[in-house]
């Protein structure tokens, strides 16, 4: 459950917002709009969560755990949105059956 809630899911959504933003939008600067959340997200949430620790020092795995795992799972969400973009939408050469 925990990890279908810190990896799959931030997965599944990054990768539908890739893949929308890939297709839908004429414009190629639109494309960058989920990358740039991804990083400023990111970024967002160490912050917070270095900040709100308290006095003492962050312990690495709190780091990596909240922050990291959904952060890994969106970026492999991107990618993977990418590729079926360009899975699906390439274009194919059809060759003439002599």
């Amino acid at each position: 459950m925990i990890f279908l809630l810190l990896f799959i899911l931030p997965m599944a959504v990054a990768l539908a917002a890739e893949y929308l933003v890939c297709r839908i939008p004429k414009s190629r600067v639109w494309r960058i709009l989920p990358p740039a959340a991804l990083i400023l997200g990111g970024l967002a949430a160490l912050w917070g969560r270095c900040r709100g620790w308290g006095d003492g020092p962050v312990p690495v795995e709190a780091l990596l755990f909240f922050p990291g795992v959904p952060v890994l799972g969106m970026a492999l969400g991107l990618f993977l949105g990418w590729r079926l973009w360009g899975w699906l939408w390439r274009p194919r050469i059809v060759k003439d059956g002599k």
